[in-house]
C-alpha cells in the first residue's frame, strides 16, 4: 500500500536540496567553528554564510540572527527575556514548549482568542500588570490560524514589552519579514520547511537583553554556548531558500488541496465541523473535528490505512488528552477529542489528496462500530 504523509506540520521531509547540501558539508573536513585553525576558520565560514543566505530570507540583519537545536530551545531562551519576576503574557494555543515552560513560573497571563483562535491584541495591556515579554505565534501548529503579529507588536510596545513571535510553522508557507512584523524575537525551525532535523534559529533585535539558556562558551555572540553545527546550518539554509523560491507555487496549490478536501469531508461527513478558518490560515492546513470519535484513534486506525496524520501537536502525541488549540478555541472538549489535523506539503501530489477521503471513510466506519460495541 502506497503511503500518504499528510502529516508535514509535525515534520517536512528533507528536500532535496537539503539533503545535497548536508552530503556536500558532511564530506568536507570542517572543524570546530571556533577554532583558529583552517579547518575551524572553514567550518566558520561555512556557518557565516548560512547566516547570510538565511538572513534575507527573514527581513532580519544576519547578526540578529542566533542558530539553535530547534524551535523548542529557541521558544525557551526567547521566554528568558522576561526574567524570573516579570510578567509574560501569551495566547492559550501555544505550542507545548511554551506552555510548559510557562507552567513552571509565575507572573503569567494567558489572553482570550475567539472561537478561530484568534487573539485579541486589545486585551495585552488589560487584566493584569503590564507584562516584559508577549508570547504570541504567528501561525498555529494545529489549526493553523494566523495572528495579526504587527498589531500585537504595537499592542506590546505600547505596553512596554517585547514581542516573541514563533513562526516555526509559518516559514516556507507564508512570506515572512521579522522587520515588518516589528517584533523582537522570533522562533525559527528547520525541520517544518524541510531542512534537517537538530537546526534552527532564535532572531533577536538588535540591542535587546537576552539571558542564554545554555552557559560555557561564547558562541553565537554569547547568546548560545555550543559547537554550532555549520552543516546543519548550510542546509537549513538550502531547504528555506527552495521552499521561499517554490512559494509563490506551492502556497496556492496547498490552498487548492485544503480547499477540496474540505468540500469532499462536509459531502462525505455533514457533522464535520472545521477548527482550521476558511481564510486567515495556513494554506496547507486542514484541522477537523467528528464528534463522537476520538482523534488519537482515528490517527492510529488512517496509519493502518497507510495514511500519517495528527490529533494535534507532534511534542505532545502520547498523550490522549483534548486538543489543546481546539479546546481552548471552542471550549467544547467533544470537538476538541475529535480533532484531526491534515497538513500536505511537498511530499504530496494531487493524487494523495483524491486517494485519501476514501481512506479516512473507512477509518471513520471502522471507529464508529467500534465505539457502539
Amino acid at each position: 500500500m502506497r503511503r500518504l504523509y499528510l502529516d508535514h506540520n509535525a515534520g517536512c521531509p528533507l528536500r532535496e536540496s537539503a539533503r545535497r547540501e548536508l552530503e556536500r558539508r558532511l564530506g568536507e573536513p570542517l572543524g570546530n567553528p571556533s577554532s583558529a585553525h583552517a579547518e575551524g576558520r572553514s567550518a566558520r565560514r561555512v556557518l557565516e554564510e548560512a547566516r547570510e543566505r538565511l538572513a534575507p530570507l527573514l527581513g532580519c540583519r544576519r547578526d540578529e540572527l542566533v542558530f539553535t537545536s530547534g524551535g523548542t530551545e529557541s521558544n525557551v531562551t526567547a521566554l528568558g527575556c522576561a526574567g524570573d519576576d516579570r510578567w509574560i503574557v501569551h495566547s492559550p494555543i501555544e505550542h507545548p514548549s511554551i506552555l510548559a515552560t510557562l507552567a513552571r513560573r509565575g507572573n503569567v497571563r494567558a489572553l482570550p482568542v475567539d472561537v478561530e483562535g484568534h487573539v485579541d491584541a486589545g486585551a495585552v495591556a488589560e487584566g493584569g500588570p503590564a507584562p516584559a515579554l508577549v508570547s504570541v505565534g504567528l501561525a498555529n501548529h494545529e489549526t493553523g490560524v494566523i495572528q495579526d503579529v504587527a498589531a500585537l507588536a504595537t499592542a506590546a510596545h505600547a505596553a512596554g514589552a517585547a514581542l516573541h513571535c514563533d513562526a516555526s510553522q509559518a516559514f516556507g508557507k507564508l512570506p515572512l519579514s521579522f522587520r515588518e512584523l516589528d517584533a523582537d524575537l522570533m522562533t525559527l525551525s528547520s525541520h517544518k520547511l524541510g531542512g534537517p532535523v537538530g537546526i534552527g534559529a532564535l532572531i533577536v533585535r538588535r540591542g535587546l537583553t537576552l539571558r542564554p539558556l545554555l552557559l560555557g562558551g561564547e558562541q553565537e555572540g554569547g547568546l548560545r554556548a555550543g559547537t554550532e553545527a555549520a552543516a546543519l546550518a548550510s542546509a537549513f539554509a538550502a531547504a528555506a531558500e527552495e521552499a521561499t523560491a517554490r512559494l509563490p507555487v506551492d502556497g496556492p496549490m496547498w490552498a487548492r488541496w485544503t480547499a477540496r478536501l474540505r468540500a469532499t469531508l462536509v459531502a462525505m461527513e455533514p457533522s464535520i465541523r472545521f477548527n482550521s478558518p476558511e481564510r486567515g490560515a495556513l494554506p496547507n492546513t486542514l484541522n477537523a473535528s467528528f464528534r463522537g470519535r476520538s482523534g488519537a484513534t482515528l490517527v492510529q486506525r488512517l496509519d493502518l490505512e497507510g495514511v500519517a496524520v495528527s490529533h494535534g501537536s507532534a511534542c505532545a502525541s502520547g498523550a490522549r488528552r483534548p486538543s489543546p488549540v481546539v479546546l481552548a478555541a471552542t471550549r467544547d472538549e467533544a470537538l476538541a477529542r475529535g480533532a484531526l489535523r491534515i497538513s500536505v506539503g511537498p511530499a504530496n501530489t494531487d493524487e494523495d489528496v483524491i486517494e485519501f477521503p476514501a481512506r479516512l471513510a473507512r477509518a471513520l466506519a471502522d471507529v464508529a462500530e467500534r465505539a457502539r460495541v
